[in-house]
């Protein structure tokens, strides 16, 4: 099954996918399942969970997209990015 990531901005700024993938109504990104592939982890939740976000499926994605949850799933600057990583300085990944 394929997943979307919700993350921070920061991450996917990091990653530069910024513009090319979809925002949520509380502002993170959807990263492709591809964009986390480089992250440490044996499945798509370990990678998730190191980027600081949440695997989501195709219609929990577009739900979010939509504003249409009444609690949307989680997500947080990894401990990699710290504020001088978010800035455009290289990270541990």
């Amino acid at each position: 099954m394929a997943f979307y990531i919700k993350v921070r901005k920061e991450v996917a700024d990091h990653l530069k996918v910024t513009t090319e993938r979809n925002r949520t109504k509380d502002g993170a990104v959807l990263l492709w399942q591809a964009d986390v592939a480089r992250f440490p982890g044996d499945t798509i939740f370990d990678r998730a969970a190191y980027a600081g976000g949440t695997a989501l499926t195709p219609q929990a994605a577009k739900e979010e997209t939509d504003g249409r949850v009444k609690h949307p799933a989680p997500f947080s600057l990894p401990d990699w990015l710290g504020p001088e990583t978010a800035n455009g300085e290289e990270g541990r990944v």
